[in-house]
C-alpha cells in the first residue's frame, strides 16, 4: 500500500470526524509503506496543521523518550534554527546512550534556555550600541553597563549537588562489589576451597573474580537508577566547569561514595559463620590420612603419635580407635570429635 493511499484514507477518516482512525490507519500502513517523499511529508504536515487533534493524538502515543526527542528537536528549530536541530539533539544525549532521559532533557532545557537568554541579551546590547552610535553617543557610554563582570562563582548548594550526584553511583557500586566478594568468597571457602585446602585469601580472590564479573554485567544499571532519581543538579557554564572547586566536589563525592559503599558492603560479615575449625580439622585429617582412603587407621595414628614424642603409642592409638572410631579406623566426623574434645580440654586417651 502506497503512502499516498494512506494519506487519502487518513484524510477521509478525518472528514468523518475520526481522530483515532487516522492514527490506526497510519499505524496499519507504517510497516509496509515506502520511505516518505517530500510531497508526502508536506501532506502529513498539512493534515496536522488543519486539525491539531492529530498532533495531540500522535504525541500521546509516542513513548516518553521519543516525546522528549521531539520537544528537543522542535525547541532547537524554534530557538536556534532548523540547521541546529540535529546538533541540539546530540547535545541533549549527554551520556551518549542514544536515549534522552528525564535528567538529560532537564539539563538540555536549562542550558538551551540560558543560551537563548544570553543570545537575546547580546542582540539587545548590540542594538543599543548601534542606536547610540547613530545618535552620536560615545561607545564608552553605551558599553559601560555591559562591562560589569558576571559572577561565575559556583554556589555551595550547587557544589553539594555535584558531590551528591557523583557519590550515589559509587555507593551502589561499592556495596555490590564488596558484598558480592564476601558472599562468593565465603561460599567458595566452604565448598571448593574446603576440598582443595585453599587459604582464606585464595577464596577471597576467587570471590573478587565473581564480583568483577557481576560488576561488568550491571555496570550501567546503577547509573540509570541514579538518573531516575532526577536530582536537581545545576547546569554550569563552561567557565564554571573549569572551576577547580567543581572538580574537587565531584572527586570528593566519588571518594566518599565508594568508601560508604564498601563499608555497607561489609554487612554480610555480621551474618556469616566465622568458625574455621572445620576447615583446619579437615586439612589435618588429610595430612594424617597417609593412604588417602578417607580414614585414619591404627598404623597412621601410631605414626603421628610417635612424631609428637608420646610414649606407648600403640596403646594410646588403640584407645583412640576404640573410643572414637570403629573397625580400627576413624572417619572425618569422628576425627572432628577428637579435635573438639581436645579444644574443650577433655581427656581423649581414657
Amino acid at each position: 500500500m502506497s503512502t499516498s493511499r494512506m494519506l487519502r484514507d487518513a484524510h477521509s477518516s478525518f472528514a468523518s470526524g475520526g481522530t483515532t482512525a487516522m492514527v490506526t490507519t497510519a499505524s496499519t500502513y507504517a510497516s509496509s509503506s515506502a520511505p516518505l517523499t517530500s510531497d508526502e511529508l508536506q501532506r502529513i504536515a498539512q493534515l496536522i496543521e488543519n486539525d491539531p487533534r492529530i498532533l495531540m493524538e500522535v504525541v500521546a502515543r509516542l513513548d516518553p523518550q521519543s516525546r522528549r526527542r521531539l520537544v528537543v528537536a522542535g525547541g532547537a528549530m524554534e530557538w536556534f534554527g532548523k540547521e541546529s536541530a540535529a546538533q541540539e539533539v546530540e547535545k541533549a544525549d549527554a551520556d551518549q546512550d542514544r536515549q534522552i532521559s528525564p535528567k538529560d532533557f532537564d539539563h538540555w532545557f536549562e542550558s538551551a534556555l540560558k543560551r537563548r537568554q544570553e543570545e537575546q541579551k547580546k542582540r539587545v546590547t548590540e542594538g543599543k550600541q548601534v542606536t547610540h552610535a547613530e545618535n552620536g553617543i560615545s561607545a564608552t557610554a553605551s558599553t559601560a553597563p555591559s562591562d560589569v563582570p558576571v559572577s561565575n562563582t559556583v554556589p555551595l548548594a550547587a557544589l553539594f549537588m555535584i558531590a551528591l550526584e557523583a557519590a550515589l553511583p559509587f555507593v551502589g557500586f561499592g556495596f555490590l562489589d564488596n558484598s558480592t566478594m564476601i558472599l562468593a568468597g565465603d561460599m567458595i571457602d566452604g565448598s571448593l576451597g574446603f576440598y582443595l585446602n585453599c587459604s582464606v585469601l585464595a577464596s577471597a580472590a576467587m570471590g573478587n573474580v565473581c564480583s568483577g564479573v557481576l560488576g561488568m554485567q550491571v555496570h550501567g544499571l546503577i547509573d540509570n537508577t541514579v538518573q531516575k532519581l532526577n536530582l536537581n543538579t545545576p547546569v554550569l557554564s563552561e567557565e564554571q566547569l573549569k572551576d577547580r572547586r567543581v572538580f574537587l566536589a565531584g572527586h570528593l563525592g566519588g571518594t566518599l561514595g565508594i568508601m560508604l559503599g564498601l563499608i555497607l558492603g561489609m554487612l554480610p560479615l555480621l551474618f556469616l559463620d566465622g568458625d574455621t575449625n572445620e576447615k583446619s580439622d579437615y586439612a589435618m585429617f588429610q595430612r594424617w590420612d597417609i593412604n588417602h582412603n578417607g580414614f585414619v587407621e591404627l598404623p597412621e595414628f601410631e605414626k603421628v603419635l610417635r612424631e609428637l614424642g608420646l610414649h606407648q603409642t600403640d596403646i594410646r592409638a588403640k584407645n583412640l580407635i576404640d573410643k572414637y572410631g570403629e573397625n580400627n579406623r576413624v572417619n572425618f566426623e569422628q576425627f572432628s570429635q577428637i579435635k573438639a574434645d581436645l579444644r574443650d580440654g577433655k581427656p581423649i586417651f581414657d
